[in-house]
């Protein structure tokens, strides 16, 4: 009896310890002073069809550097960071094509994040970069917004955005599930794997002489490691497949043309300080 009775206790312990019983909130948990540091391998291939003929294709590699510093909470569930982007990449010699160039690109900007995730605002730290309403859309449309209510694996929320275009209306959309809870690089992760569409429309802009316009029709899919005892995602890898519809002006006569694009996104904290 008294061995019965242990192994009916050890059950119960096993069972009331599993994993689809624990529940956690999913939300960042910075601090003034944090300083995250992050590094992010990118592949991407893109076809261009004029016509429905190709007319080019190409495959482009790049490294990023992204420095995230937490400057001050604004309040008790906002938080305003300072974000500095930088990527390195190559590209053919302007003068002989069998020759490619180093090239650095470097952008900063300041952001208001609530403790749930959402962006509220942010400000480019040049006023001409020329990405701010593609961003814009981005964030409303790519980024979780954590649920309010603790979550465990199984659970999972979709997030929906009305897309106002010149003819019509559309939605977009995006369902994030909570798949698993694991140890990653050293930290307690919630894993959350997501599966939508974006829909970003391209503005022609008054410097631009191309004056290029359309729109992006982007199906998104991945994998979320958040460090929900830290509050800070540590991995994340992405997939886009983009089709994208261009009208601009080439040679002074409009044209149109369509691409495709796949592209796949590895991104992983390398560095931290001020987590504890």
């Amino acid at each position: 009896m008294k061995r019965l009775t242990a192994i009916i206790l050890l059950s119960i312990i096993v069972i009331g310890c599993s994993e689809s019983d624990k529940a956690i909130k999913l939300e960042f948990k910075y601090k003034p002073g944090m300083i995250l540091e992050y590094e992010q391998n990118s592949k991407r291939q893109t076809d261009i069809y004029k016509s429905d003929s190709l007319v080019k294709s190409e495959v482009d590699e790049s490294m990023a550097t992204v420095r995230q510093e937490i400057l001050e909470i604004v309040n008790d569930s906002t938080f305003k960071i300072n974000e500095i982007d930088t990527w390195f990449y190559t590209k053919p010699n302007k003068d002989d094509s069998s020759q490619v160039d180093s090239v650095t690109y470097s952008r900063e900007m300041d952001l208001l994040v609530l403790q749930n995730g959402k962006i509220i605002d942010f400000d480019f730290k040049k006023k001409k970069e020329k990405s701010t309403f593609y961003m814009k859309n981005y964030y409303e449309q790519g980024l979780p917004i954590f649920p309010s209510v603790d979550v465990h694996p199984g659970y999972s929320w979709t997030q929906t955005t009305s897309v106002v275009l010149p003819s019509e209306t559309m939605n977009a959309s995006t369902t994030y599930t909570v798949k698993s809870f694991v140890r990653e690089l050293g930290y307690d992760c919630a894993v959350i794997e997501y599966e939508g569409n974006l829909l970003i429309p391209i503005e022609p802009k008054k410097d631009d002489e191309t004056q290029r316009s359309g729109l992006d029709r982007i199906q998104t899919n991945g994998m979320i490691y958040f460090a929900y005892v830290d509050g800070i995602v540590i991995k994340q890898t992405e997939k886009w497949k983009t089709i994208g519809d261009r009208t601009q002006i080439i040679d002074e006569q409009w044209e149109r043309y369509k691409y495709e694009s796949n592209y796949d996104v590895n991104f992983i904290l390398v560095k931290s300080e001020g987590l504890k």
